[in-house]
């Protein structure tokens, strides 16, 4: 157990470091591609563990392994002592100055890391699926009902194939048997109307899944038949790249209900995807590597939130700024930054005020 722990915090340290240095060289990359000048290049935040000085810029390792960033002149609000920004940038040239770059230029900066994510994202679905060999095929067709559940008092039979599912007006056609999880995971407590083919008829039946206290999923109660289909080598990209857009999906569906109330008890912070990681890293390196293409994913799209502390909200205001012809004032932009960044404390304190629930309940 102590073991699985260590090697649990091993892997979360290791992912969350390549996933954060992926996302800053994205940035870095562009920014020396436009001439922009990069002082700082770090992996972590606090205290410096280890530097070396290169051509211009200083290479940092840092002792808190969560965050880094990219340094660079003409961008106020990513460093932490605004008094030595204005002496390290007093000497640079104000074309290669960030904030004096053409506004594309800025945007490309700061999307690269997103895109970044995304391309680690894809790799790793890629190689998942070229490792495997194969695509598990799993119709939402009841095999067998689970007594004493949800299905049994609904009244489903083997042979349904489930074909909607609705909850809350919240209305999807359903696929896969990965459908059915998704969405009632997506709406937990929630009633459900299940739309079903039955000896070529439309049933629709309700239902309330039931949380499973063992896997913290909630579940309807059947089972269904799941069968491997080997694929050759050169279709691992289009399944690896399928199995991304799905997932990306997912996520902003998972935002959505967030913007709607939804949601907020299932969120998860660093100690929730820490005891995550602990438990699929003990199920092997594809498991692992699908958990590490999910949070580079998640990581990504929330870069894109559009608010100032994010790449997103920055892309935002370089956007208004182009369409209105005229710079937004610095204040507004510093006190929405600093309203950003307590939301996102605040979120962060209530996901992990969640995660330790979870694991002392």
């Amino acid at each position: 157990m102590e073991m699985n722990i260590v090697i649990g915090l091993i892997a979360f340290v290791f992912m969350l470091g390549v996933i954060v240095l992926i996302h800053e060289f994205g940035h870095y990359i562009t920014a020396k591609k436009f001439g922009v000048y990069v002082r700082e290049f770090s992996l972590g935040m606090g205290p410096a563990l280890w530097q070396k000085q290169g051509k211009e810029t200083v290479f940092s390792i840092r002792a808190i392994p969560f965050g880094g960033y990219c340094m660079m002149a003409g961008e106020a609000d990513n460093v932490e002592d605004e008094e030595d920004q204005e002496d390290w940038q007093h000497d640079v040239p104000e074309d290669r100055r960030l904030n004096h770059k053409k506004i594309w230029q800025q945007i490309v900066v700061m999307a690269a890391g997103v895109c970044m994510n995304f391309l680690l994202a894809a790799i790793l679905y890629i190689v998942i699926a070229l490792c495997q060999g194969y695509v598990v095929v799993s119709e939402p067709v009841i095999s067998e009902v689970i007594a004493d559940t949800p299905a049994e008092t609904a009244g489903l039979q083997p042979g349904d194939r489930i074909t909607k599912l609705e909850a809350d007006g919240d209305v999807q056609t359903i696929e896969s048997q990965s459908d059915v999880t998704t969405f009632v995971n997506l709406h937990p407590g929630e009633e459900v109307q299940m739309t079903v083919e039955r000896s070529g008829q439309d049933q629709i039946l309700s239902l309330t899944p039931e949380l499973d206290e063992e896997s913290n999923v909630y579940l309807i109660g059947f089972r269904s038949t799941a069968k491997a289909v080997p694929i050759p080598w050169y279709q691992s990209i289009g399944e690896g790249l399928k199995t991304m857009w799905n997932n990306t999906t997912l996520i902003f569906r998972s935002f959505g209900m967030l913007l709607s109330g939804k949601g907020f008890e299932n969120l998860s912070g660093p100690i929730g995807i820490l005891d995550v990681t602990t438990q699929t890293a003990s199920m092997g390196l594809l498991p692992y590597l699908s958990l590490f293409a999910l949070i580079s994913l998640n990581i990504g799209i929330f870069n894109l939130i559009p608010i100032p502390a994010m790449d997103g909200g920055r892309i935002l205001i370089l956007g208004l700024e182009r369409i209105f012809r005229r710079k937004i004032n610095p204040k507004i932009v510093e006190n929405v930054i600093a309203a950003s960044f307590l939301l996102l404390i605040g979120l962060f304190l209530y996901a992990s005020f969640n995660d330790i629930m979870r694991l002392i309940g």
